[in-house]
């Protein structure tokens, strides 16, 4: 029960975030459309009339589900659009909102769009839109929407198919590095103690062979239980075991059987009981979900070779030499030096190199990985 409480809040949480910033009849969209189509960004007095006019006399006729000041502000049909747009835009929440009952799930939709016209009546009230900040904000955000809809728009040109063939060969040459595809990585199931000496191991690798290959039973015949390492399924990803002796169980090809093994300077007596192969999940399963994968992956590469063939025919040349090393750039100096004016050459390979020392002297700075 209190899985499922928490999974409700969790659910109402998506839903009134998602009222707040990806509803198509959010602020933010009429932002674009105002944008887009060359209109200037509205004032605080234009929003607060027009809001305020829409939510004095609503046309739809539908039941009042909210009031502001004693005046409609949230009806049943707009409830019902919104309701609407969140799942269009949004069908990830489709299998969320089907955990929840109705009545539920729109006290939470009402609760995202009165949270929205909350915040949109303190910024026209409080005038917070007509800042210098505000207003960069607002333009910084715009053109970068814009840009996100140029890629979008510009990929959704590149028309790209998968045959049942090439999802066949993804599959077969990705069934082992994809997680979703691997149910069991399999290996060589294993049970081991270690000897100082070979003579040690191979006494005791004849007891257990006398004992049809029971190494624990062994073990504890001659007082050596604690010494005994179940290493279970050992493959190339098993942890807490040597990789040299990981390495030498996955080779033993007979099992059951009973072999010693010299690893550095012990000697392992090791059980190999039996071998299972991976197992993935069968390619029908997941068949849906690789074309999509190699969709994409076909999408980005025809989208790198599109920009690639558009930079050269919108000829477009790159200053590299503002990019280049220090010690490059001191030497593209000198070469200058021996064609034009000698002094002037000399003079900016001295300051090309005060430059470099001084950088030198500057401390390292820490890698970091960002990978």
């Amino acid at each position: 029960m209190k899985v499922q409480k928490n999974l409700r809040n969790n659910v109402a949480y998506v839903l009134t975030i998602g009222m707040l910033m990806f509803l198509p009849g959010c602020r933010f969209v009429d932002w674009m459309k105002e944008k887009f189509g060359g209109s200037p960004a509205p004032t605080s007095e234009e929003v607060g009339a027009a809001g305020m006019a829409a939510v004095s006399t609503p046309a739809d006729g539908s039941a009042v589900l909210v009031t502001i000041a004693g005046k409609p502000l949230i009806t049943q049909s707009m409830l019902d659009a919104e309701k609407q747009k969140l799942i269009a835009s949004n069908p990830q929440l489709q299998a969320m909102i089907s955990l929840m009952d109705e009545k539920q799930l729109n006290r939470n939709l009402v609760d995202g769009m009165a949270s929205r016209e909350i915040i949109r009546k303190y910024v026209v009230d409080n005038k917070v839109d007509t800042s210098d900040k505000y207003r960069k904000d607002y333009e910084m955000v715009l053109q970068q929407v814009k840009d996100a809809l140029n890629t979008r728009y510009f990929m959704d040109a590149f028309a790209v198919s998968v045959a049942d063939n090439e999802i066949k060969k993804f599959y077969d040459e990705n069934k082992d590095a994809i997680p979703n595809l691997l149910l069991s990585r399999g290996g060589v199931e294993a049970i081991a103690l270690s000897f100082d000496t070979e003579k040690a191991a191979k006494d005791f690798e004849a007891k257990a062979k006398g004992l049809k290959n029971n190494v624990t039973q062994a073990a504890k015949e001659v007082g050596l239980t604690e010494k005994v390492k179940d290493f279970k399924l050992v493959n190339e990803q098993s942890l807490g075991i040597d990789p040299e002796l990981r390495d030498k169980i996955m080779d033993i090809k007979s099992v059951p059987s009973v072999s010693t093994l010299k690893i550095g300077k012990e000697y392992w007596v090791v059980a190999a009981n039996k071998k299972e192969a991976p197992k993935y999940r069968e390619l029908d399963q997941v068949k849906d979900e690789l074309k999509q994968l190699i969709e994409k992956e076909k999408t980005m590469k025809k989208f790198e070779e599109e920009v690639a063939r558009l930079r050269n025919e919108y000829k477009i040349e790159i200053d590299e030499t503002f990019f280049a090393d220090r010690v490059d750039n001191a030497a593209a100096v000198q070469a200058a030096a021996d064609e034009e004016n000698p002094e002037d050459a000399a003079m900016a390979v001295t300051m090309a190199g005060a430059a470099t020392d001084a950088n030198d002297e500057q401390p390292a700075k820490p890698k970091t990985n960002l990978a």
